[in-house]
């Protein structure tokens, strides 16, 4: 078992919620949040926040290195791109 997943594991199990309330929680299957427990997946950062926010921890608790943060940065950027490139097309739909 992964770092993250024994985390994303001992946070549920702290809030004193199963698999299955966790996943329907948050929108995904129980089969995903085994996979994220077991380490055989790492959630998306979009679930990983879902998941923090479920189970009451701050993100960064469930961050592993100070690389991961880094990595957090570089997906939070791109995911701003993204919703201004949307918001771009949109604008550019209308003319």
């Amino acid at each position: 078992m992964s770092q993250l997943g024994e985390k994303i594991k001992k946070a549920r199990i702290t809030k004193e919620i199963t698999q299955e309330d966790l996943a329907k929680a948050i929108g995904v299957s129980d089969k995903s949040i085994s996979a994220y427990e077991s380490g055989r997946v790492s959630p998306p950062i979009v679930i990983l926040r879902k998941i923090s926010a479920e189970t009451s921890q701050p993100l960064n608790y469930f961050l592993e290195e100070k690389a991961e943060l880094s990595v957090l940065s570089k997906l939070e950027k791109i995911e701003r791109d993204f919703e201004e490139i949307k918001r771009l097309l949109k604008e550019g739909r209308g003319n």
